[in-house]
């Protein structure tokens, strides 16, 4: 299952992620894939350091 979001990125952002993907010497990557794998990456650390110190909060609802 994948959910698809939208979001926008400020111009400064925008040019750190470009040089990024620069950097990386991601060429065969889209900047919309290539922000995905950062994002993708970033929630994985955050969730996998919030469950490591017992702060996930689990909902009946969510």
């Amino acid at each position: 299952m994948s959910v698809e979001m939208n979001f926008y990125l400020s111009n400064s952002d925008y040019n750190k992620l470009r040089l990024l993907k620069r950097t990386d010497r991601e060429d065969g990557k889209t900047y919309n894939d290539y922000a995905v794998e950062l994002l993708s990456e970033a929630i994985q650390r955050k969730y996998r350091e919030y469950d490591r110190n017992d702060l996930i909060i689990h909902r009946e609802d969510d």
